[in-house]
């Protein structure tokens, strides 16, 4: 991405905290898309068993429309695919957007409180398996 080289230290700590609010973002964004496509595969199971000739109501937009089950089968698998790759493509851009959070946690050498207490807290527990007499 080119970063370029930040003097202050509270550049750093905003650009840092700029990261990790689009890595939040994305997640969310990815998590939201995720269960919709859930949705419309428990919606696509339903339908399944169903005669094509059955009636059937689906919302478009903020319109409830009568179908028949054989013309909301397909509209719904479609809908499904496209957020199937939506969310495909969301994930790779997280991937893309750790990596750049890593990489300028590395170079700034940024910790976090807690993060780095937390090995040390579990090595001192592991550690400690004496007799209590």
């Amino acid at each position: 991405m080119g970063e370029k080289i930040l003097k202050t230290e509270q550049a750093i700590i905003n650009r840092f905290q700029e990261l990790r609010q689009e890595l939040s973002v994305l997640s969310g964004r990815a998590n939201e898309l995720a269960s919709e496509s859930h949705e419309h595969d428990l919606v696509l199971k339903a339908l399944e068993p169903m005669d094509g000739d059955r009636k059937c109501y689906r919302v478009v937009g903020e319109i409830l429309v009568e179908r028949t089950v054989a013309e909301v089968k397909p509209a719904v698998k479609g809908n499904k695919e496209q957020l199937d790759a939506v969310v495909e493509r969301l994930l790779k851009q997280l991937e893309v957007k750790k990596k750049d959070l890593s990489d300028f946690q590395e170079r700034y050498k940024i910790r976090i409180k807690g993060e780095d207490e937390l090995p040390m807290q579990q090595k001192e527990k592991s550690t400690s398996q004496g007799i209590l007499a």
